[in-house]
C-alpha cells in the first residue's frame, strides 16, 4: 500500500502538537455598507407632495374661475334683460303715433300736401295748393 495518511472527510484537521502550530488567519474585508434608502424615499415623498399640492392649487383655481364665470353669466343675463327693455322702449317711441305726439309737443305742425320734384323730367308731382297769400 501507499504511504498516504488517511484523513477523515468531515471534521476539523487535527491540531498539530507543539510550539510551531498557529491557527490559519486571513484578512477579511469589512462588508461594504449598503446604500441607504432614505434619499430615494425622500425623493418619492417630495414628488408625491408636489403632485398633491399642484392638484390642490389647480382645483382651487378652477373653483374660483367657476364662480367668476357664474357671476359673469348672471351679469350678462341682467344686461340682456336691460337691453331688451331698452329696445322695446325705443320701438315704442319710434311708432308713428308716438312720433306725432312728440312733434306736436315741441310745436311742429303736420305737413300739408306732399309733393315730389322729378329732376330728370323737370316736373312736380302732387296736387298744387293755394299759396298762403292767394285766395
Amino acid at each position: 500500500m501507499s504511504a498516504v495518511p488517511i484523513r477523515p472527510l468531515r471534521g476539523r484537521p487535527a491540531p498539530a502538537t507543539g510550539a510551531g502550530w498557529r491557527p490559519r488567519l486571513r484578512i477579511v474585508r469589512a462588508p461594504q455598507p449598503g446604500r441607504s434608502r432614505v434619499p430615494f424615499i425622500l425623493l418619492c415623498l417630495s414628488i408625491l407632495g408636489t403632485a398633491l399640492l399642484s392638484v390642490l392649487l389647480l382645483n382651487t383655481s378652477m373653483a374660483a374661475t367657476s364662480y367668476e364665470i357664474h357671476e359673469q353669466r348672471i351679469a350678462l343675463a341682467r344686461l340682456s334683460e336691460q337691453q331688451q327693455a331698452l329696445s322695446q322702449e325705443a320701438d315704442r317711441l319710434a311708432s308713428p303715433a308716438e312720433l306725432e305726439r312728440a312733434a306736436l309737443a315741441i310745436g311742429m305742425e303736420p305737413a300739408g300736401q306732399i309733393r315730389y320734384l322729378v329732376l330728370s323730367e323737370g316736373t312736380i308731382l302732387g296736387e298744387d295748393e293755394a299759396l298762403v297769400g292767394e285766395g
